[in-house]
């Protein structure tokens, strides 16, 4: 009963911490705000987790796990033999889910935060990366993208995105850009960044130089 109790109020930390950071980023959630927002004293927060690095650090693998999630299924959905079509998968659904996750996405991709968090979003980062390179060596493999390094075109990819997205997602941002307009722009950047055909390129089928191999 006691180890139930325990985790309950634990439970009630991480969903008070959660939507602090959902709202207003993990600046805003101090010892304070999340043990008020769970409704119990500032002490209390050490009777159920080793501090307040430990509680958001464990906000961070959830809502990023939830992120990743979500892009590994997309990922899953699309043919296992079309790299580029993977790629596309990956690109698309971490840029729209961040575009649309607003001041939880800023926090999770771009917010300063401490040690333990950071340590936390590297981790996350070297996972996509991972994703990335395997997709990366699928397209060389192929012939669906150029020659090159695979691990270090994958970093590049995650970076390029991340730091592609920093600007929109900046709560103080004075940009109105289309979303859908950002989104592409950041896919082609990735698919030039790989020699892949662009999207619009796949969608209008084989290129006049295509045919021209195929007919010789």
């Amino acid at each position: 009963m006691t180890q139930r109790r325990e985790a309950g109020r634990r439970e009630d930390l991480i969903e008070a911490a959660t939507a602090i950071v959902r709202d207003s980023g993990f600046g805003a959630a101090s010892v304070k705000a999340v043990t008020a927002r769970a409704g119990m004293s500032a002490g209390l927060l050490y009777s159920y987790a080793d501090g307040l690095d430990d509680l958001l650090a464990e906000v961070f693998r959830r809502c990023a796990g939830a992120e990743m999630a979500a892009v590994d299924q997309a990922i899953a959905a699309v043919d296992a033999s079309d790299a580029t079509g993977r790629l596309l998968a990956l690109i698309e659904t971490f840029a729209t889910r961040a575009l649309r996750g607003g001041r939880l996405a800023w926090a999770l991709l771009v917010e300063p935060v401490g040690r333990a968090i950071d340590e936390e979003r590297l981790a996350y980062r070297r996972g996509y990366a991972d994703i990335a390179t395997e997709i990366v060596t699928q397209g060389v493999r192929d012939g669906e993208f150029a020659v090159q390094d695979a691990r270090i075109s994958a970093a590049g990819i995650v970076g390029a995105i991340g730091e592609a997205l920093a600007g929109p997602l900046a709560p103080v941002t004075t940009d109105d850009d289309d979303p859908d307009a950002i989104v592409a722009a950041i896919t082609g950047l990735c698919l030039r960044a790989v020699g892949a055909r662009s999207a619009s390129d796949r969608a209008s089928g084989p290129t006049s130089d295509d045919v021209s191999e195929e007919g010789s």
